[in-house]
């Protein structure tokens, strides 16, 4: 990692080295070429995020500049800034880079040898090319920045989820234009940004305003790092602040499922169960299951037998099935019963008449259906 300090400070990854000989060598098709071409996307990309950069410094923000294997990231921290100012900041990257496109045109003008001449098309036909392509109102490109700035600032957090899915379609659209022109590539990676814009629109149907509180954000953030650090005590006070301060929305939710671990832990189960009962439809995975093990304990069986499916999918094992075999007995459905016995068993055989003692397979015992699913087991 290079890092450059400065007032902006600089930092370059090795794969942006790597993307960009990657690049040049598919462009170049000669070391000469390929070097040419580093240095082309090397200044380019700076350019641009200079761009950006220093128009975050003109609104009193402290700057920095990250180049990557996909180009480049300017970050920027300070007082909260109002929508059109975060617009200027995002639109002077694209403008930058066309400034440099006109810049190379003025110099053409002058008498170039082939190379100069050649190496300032380049830069000319690069730079124009990539500031319009970067103005797609497609996320993570500016353009979709742009879209998401604008109708956030008109609409909230609808005008937010709104970009999401603008940002979707067209990058569909223009990913199909670009495979049928045969430019594969950008067709690869804008069809990434449709899957990740449409992706996204999907989760955030569930968000609320307070999602986008950037206070909020840091908050989660401080106390997964705490976790990291194994100060459990200091994360749960900032998740529970999060909490009281985002009552519903994503960021709610992953503070709820966080602290409804660490509950568990400290023995607050009941505490743990009401946090996930709360945010149930923004659950999957781990706290899924915790949930259902949960509602297990409390005696919820209409909720193990709702989460049933889903969580044996994410966590196919024997206390799963075990789980859902109890709640659809004591449901009084025999049939789901007898299959989840035999999902149980399909993960090891164990003590299949001491396992139907249970009180809640009482009212089922003796059903034919059941009975089916159970003596089959015993052949």
């Amino acid at each position: 990692m290079i890092r450059i300090p400065g007032p902006i400070p600089i930092s370059i990854h090795p794969l942006f080295w790597l993307v960009a000989a990657i690049i040049g060598l598919m462009n170049g098709r000669s070391v000469f070429g390929m070097l040419i071409w580093i240095g082309i996307i090397f200044v380019s990309v700076l350019v641009h995020e200079f761009g950006h950069a220093l128009t975050a410094v003109c609104f009193r923000q402290k700057a920095q500049i990250r180049l990557v294997a996909l180009g480049g990231l300017t970050t920027y921290e300070g007082p909260k800034l109002k929508f059109w100012k975060q617009f200027i900041i995002v639109f002077n990257g694209p403008l930058a880079g066309i400034g440099l496109a006109v810049l190379a045109a003025a110099l053409l003008q002058m008498s170039w040898g082939p190379l100069g001449k050649g190496i300032l098309t380049l830069f000319m036909v690069a730079n124009l090319f990539w500031s319009v392509v970067n103005l797609l109102p497609v996320l993570p490109l500016d353009g979709g920045q742009l879209l998401r700035i604008a109708l956030e600032g008109f609409f909230g957090i609808k005008g937010f989820r709104a970009s999401l899915l603008i940002g979707a379609i067209i990058a569909a659209l223009v990913s199909l234009a670009f495979f049928v022109i045969q430019q594969f590539l950008i067709g690869a990676f804008l069809f990434l940004f449709a899957f990740q814009s449409f992706d996204s629109w999907r989760k955030s149907r569930l968000a609320t305003s307070s999602d986008r509180e950037e206070a909020l954000t840091k908050e989660i953030l401080q106390g997964e790092e705490l976790l990291q650090k194994g100060d459990k005590a200091g994360a749960v006070r900032l998740f529970e602040d999060v909490l009281q301060k985002a009552p519903g929305g994503v960021l709610a939710a992953s503070a709820s499922q966080t602290l409804a671990f660490l509950y568990v832990e400290s023995g607050k189960k009941e505490e743990a169960y009401q946090l996930l009962l709360g945010v149930k439809k923004h659950l999957e995975g781990e706290p899924l299951v915790l949930l259902h093990a949960l509602a297990a304990e409390k005696g919820n069986d209409a909720l193990v037998a709702e989460l049933s499916a889903e969580c044996y999918q994410f966590a196919p094992n024997q206390g799963v099935a075990m789980r859902n075999a109890r709640a659809f007995a004591r449901l009084q459905q025999p049939e789901p019963a007898g299959g989840w016995i035999q999902s149980a068993w399909q993960h090891g055989s164990f003590d299949l008449d001491r396992f139907l003692q249970d009180e809640a397979f009482a009212n089922v015992r003796e059903n034919p259906l059941f009975r089916a699913f159970v003596d089959s087991l015993k052949q």
